[in-house]
């Protein structure tokens, strides 16, 4: 059952529905979705039949990070009005974020049959079938979706991502390269073609994409790890044990930063923290083993067998690791 929030004084006070849909939609685009829930839930306490604010209130819980909340308002959306394309492209964005992907790639194929010509939901089904690792029908999804949106950032970067899934460094650097020509700015392109750089050994140009990237966000962990991780590579232990303690310290349980941290350490003769690092890799590793057999397990016994043999696949990765 969803529950109206209760409208308060950060809402102005329009007259109808529409005025408050149309506030929540400019809230949203500000960032600030907790005011912009509270002027969808005022369109709804006006007319709770508008589908498209049910649809609004989904998109501002999703952004709250409550993705059940965001499907429930979806699937309410979707009872008003069955064809309502966006109710089915969100509800199958959140249930990505829960991980659902077979649930999220049957919303898309239904967006899909409603609007053939949605590029959100032909970007979305790439998703769903890149988690299902079927990357090569994520490309073409991607593809389909950018013939309908040529300058749509997310569908060059999701591209770009399954082309490194299978190896095919070069073609998945073109992808972030076109999307950074559209945005210089676009912090996920930016981490992404510093990883392809790095698996393509150009040590040099990833750290420089990555410096790129920590200008706009410079504590990043994510960006620190792999600028730390090309400076290994290149032997310059010093300067990555700097950037790993940097990423470290703002998230401290990335097992592979550990790992290079340790190698680092053991590099440059600081045996003691060496050890320490690998013990909280090892330790980071056990955990995550642990977990993931327990779901794994699970998954199999509630008959979601692809979902058991991702997990048991990513168990494996890190037994490899």
């Amino acid at each position: 059952m969803v529950e109206f929030p209760e409208v308060t004084e950060n809402i102005k006070s329009p007259q109808g529905s529409r005025d408050y849909y149309i506030e929540g939609l400019a809230l949203g685009r500000e960032g600030k979705h907790e005011d912009a829930l509270l002027a969808f839930s005022a369109a709804l306490s006006v007319n709770p039949n508008h589908a498209l604010s049910w649809v609004g209130r989904g998109f501002a819980q999703g952004k709250l990070g409550r993705y059940e909340e965001e499907i429930e308002c979806c699937e309410k959306a979707i009872s008003l009005d069955p064809n309502c394309v966006e109710a089915w492209n969100n509800k199958g964005f959140a249930l990505g974020m829960l991980g659902r992907f077979e649930d999220k790639l049957a919303c898309c194929e239904q967006a899909l049959l409603i609007d053939p010509d949605s590029a959100v939901a032909w970007n979305n089904k790439g998703v769903a079938l890149g988690m299902l690792g079927r990357f090569e029908a994520e490309i073409k999804c991607c593809d389909r979706a950018l013939e309908l949106r040529p300058r749509y950032l997310s569908a060059w970067v999701n591209r770009g991502f399954a082309f490194g899934r299978l190896k095919w460094y070069e073609e998945e650097i073109i992808c972030y390269d076109r999307a950074l020509k559209i945005y210089p700015f676009y912090f996920s392109a930016l981490i992404k073609k510093g990883i392809a750089l790095i698996n393509l050994k150009r040590y040099h140009e990833a750290i420089d994409i990555l410096d790129r990237a920590l200008l706009i966000d410079p504590v990043n962990a994510n960006a620190l790890y792999r600028k730390g991780l090309a400076l290994s590579l290149l032997g310059k232990h010093e300067e990555a044990i700097l950037c790993l303690e940097k990423s470290l310290k703002i998230n401290p349980t990335t097992a592979d930063a550990w790992i290079v941290m340790s190698n680092s350490c053991f590099m440059v003769g600081r045996l003691e923290e060496s050890a320490r690092a690998f013990d909280q890799a090892y330790y980071i590793d056990v955990k995550e083993v642990r977990s993931g057999l327990v779901k794994g397990l699970s998954q199999l016994k509630n008959g979601m067998f692809d979902d058991a043999l991702r997990s048991f696949s990513n168990v494996l990765g890190v037994l490899l690791r």
